[in-house]
């Protein structure tokens, strides 16, 4: 199990993680057994430029996006996909210690990863845009 953890103790997003690790800790799997917690590093803060803020397309009922906007990056949002993972790309700083520690923690796959600012700016990312979506069903004419 993976889990984005900041170096940083005063980045607001440590005690969210931190109260995450403890629960996992406590927890269980169906045996009985306890979980392995692997912490990946975690990039950023990474925040929405005024540009890109500007070219988000709104939609009614969508939660609208800032500049300077935290986003929510994560190198947790991977695929693992038949002999590989795929792992979003986020931070120059951070990238190659989240893909060493992802070599690591699945050496029979081949780990690679892919610019994920994109889909970043969408709400998630890699793992978020391999899921299923359900089939829309045609209107029916009113009788």
């Amino acid at each position: 199990m993976c889990l984005t953890f900041p170096a940083n103790r005063r980045d607001p997003q440590w005690r969210v993680s931190n109260d995450a690790l403890e629960r996992l800790a406590a927890a269980r799997d169906a045996r009985g057994g306890r979980f392995t917690v692997h912490k990946l590093p975690s990039p950023g803060p990474l925040r929405m430029t005024t540009a890109e803020a500007a070219g988000v397309q709104h939609r009614d009922g969508a939660k609208p996006r800032t500049a300077g906007e935290r986003l929510a990056a994560s190198y947790a949002n991977f695929y693992i996909a038949n002999g590989g993972i795929v792992m979003p790309l986020l931070d120059p700083r951070t990238d190659a210690a989240a893909l060493a520690k992802l070599k690591r923690v699945f050496p029979e796959r081949r780990v690679v990863g892919v610019p994920g600012r994109e889909i970043l700016l969408g709400g998630g990312n890699i793992h978020c845009i391999t899921q299923q979506v359900p089939a829309a069903r045609p209107r029916r004419a009113p009788v």
